[in-house]
């Protein structure tokens, strides 16, 4: 889902990304990719499901999704997908008292959430009707960044219901973080409007909220309050010493100190733009040059193996520390405008090469502009959503629509974001690239290409 501030729009499911004609196709190219015709099960599924319905402005919903929350009886999972998280890891965590959950809640996002609304979805364990597992956990923005003016409780309120009214889901909890919320030992409790407007919501889709609890800031010593069970107040635990904050941090994940962090890893840097645009003319020439070559060996499946060689050769200097050059990240924009190499990309999510083909995918979106960025912005989101990482995969996917609205392939991946869909139902993708470049004489799998 994206932020309750993000004014996006949301084409329908399309096929799967068109040809590029930027570029000469090679003759005689077997049929490979992932369009929704084509051979890729996930980019199918992707293709046959609705958008979720707007309510608001015009516009991609106003929600994102993270990661858990607890209460008595509860177990809260560590892993997840996104502002979006999803729990998937088999050994549950207990999280019995709210100021343990509350303290969990940035390892469960990457991030320490500010002015946010933090639902936990509860879903029934099977043969343990006294237990639920926090199966997802939903972010969104109670003011807009770039104003500061209140978020649209009703807007907020039907984007988050979308996401709780399916099957199997036994409640919500809910965390308010917002430093301008009085505290209830202060002054008089006040009606908080995105929460009636909520409750509304969840009542209508039979999905009871069993708890609500605010606080000003997420940190160690901090109060949280009920809004739910009057004088029921306690001190937040200390978020570092969290078991979710241990894993995560085992997990070689990051935890940032609020989501600017993470969209500056994808903001464009103008000096380093103006660089790269400068050489893209003298790299496009060059993969012409490659082609006409090939074109005169009859050769084409040799041209585009030797890009997709020339590719993973560049990701592996960024594996072993090389920093690198404008002519090198204009080489590979130009190189990831064929659409069957790629798709090959994909297949890297699932490989020892994952965390620097990121790196480089971060590095191509700050550096490129128009559809180059949407194609490298596209692939930091199925990275990130494959490795369980909604907040980073939607802020990815958010910045690929702004580049380009009508690109099919991260319309479908935000579409799938936004429903919750589980990064496991992504591996199809990572199995199709590993195909396309196997069609090519290329193992996407080795440890050294």
């Amino acid at each position: 889902m994206t932020p309750a501030a993000t004014s996006v729009s949301q084409s329908p499911a399309a096929p799967i990304d068109a040809p590029d004609h930027s570029r000469p196709a090679p003759a005689g190219r077997a049929a490979t990719g992932t369009g929704a015709g084509g051979r890729c099960p996930t980019a199918r599924a992707l293709a046959a499901r609705p958008a979720a319905p707007t309510e608001a402005e015009p516009g991609r919903p106003p929600v994102r999704a993270g990661n858990p929350a607890g209460s008595s009886l509860l177990r809260c999972a560590e892993g997840t997908t996104g502002e979006y998280e999803r729990l998937t890891r088999p050994a549950p965590a207990r999280l019995d008292d709210p100021g343990d959950l509350i303290a969990a809640i940035p390892a469960m996002l990457g991030f320490r959430p500010e002015r946010s609304l933090v639902l936990a979805v509860l879903c029934a364990v099977p043969g343990a009707p006294d237990s639920a597992v926090i199966d997802l956990v939903v972010r969104c923005d109670l003011r807009q960044p770039d104003t500061g003016r209140a978020s649209d409780e009703g807007t907020v309120a039907a984007a988050v219901s979308r996401v709780c009214g399916r099957p199997g889901v036994v409640g919500v909890l809910v965390v308010l973080v917002d430093e301008e919320l009085p505290d209830p030992e202060a002054s008089p409790a006040q009606p908080v409007p995105v929460l009636i407007a909520l409750q509304r919501r969840m009542a209508a889709a039979a999905v009871p909220v069993r708890a609500v609890w605010a606080v000003n800031s997420i940190g160690g010593g901090r109060p949280w309050w009920s809004l739910t069970e009057p004088g029921r107040r306690g001190l937040i635990a200390d978020p570092v010493a969290s078991r979710v904050t241990l894993n995560r941090v085992l997990d070689g994940r990051p935890i940032r100190r609020c989501r600017g962090e993470l969209t500056a890893l994808i903001a464009p840097d103008p000096a380093l733009c103006a660089q790269v645009s400068a050489e893209l003319g003298a790299a496009q020439a060059r993969a012409k040059d490659r082609y006409a070559a090939a074109a005169r060996r009859e050769d084409p499946i040799g041209f585009l193996r030797g890009e997709l060689v020339t590719v993973l050769w560049l990701i592996s200097n960024t594996e072993s520390g090389a920093d690198l050059a404008a002519r090198e990240l204009a080489d590979l924009a130009v190189a990831l405008r064929d659409r069957g190499l790629r798709d090959c990309m994909f297949a890297l999510a699932a490989t020892v090469h994952a965390e620097a083909a990121e790196q480089v995918w971060s590095r191509l979106a700050r550096a490129l502009g128009g559809a180059d960025r949407a194609e490298t912005a596209m692939l930091l989101g199925y990275f990130a959503y494959a490795r369980g990482d909604g907040p980073l995969a939607g802020i990815a996917l958010d910045a690929a629509l702004d580049a380009d609205p009508h690109h099919s392939m991260a319309t479908l991946l935000h579409t799938a974001l936004e429903a919750g869909m589980r990064p496991e139902r992504l591996r199809d993708l990572a199995r199709c690239g590993k195909d396309c470049a196997a069609t090519l004489g290329v193992d996407m799998d080795a440890a050294q290409w």
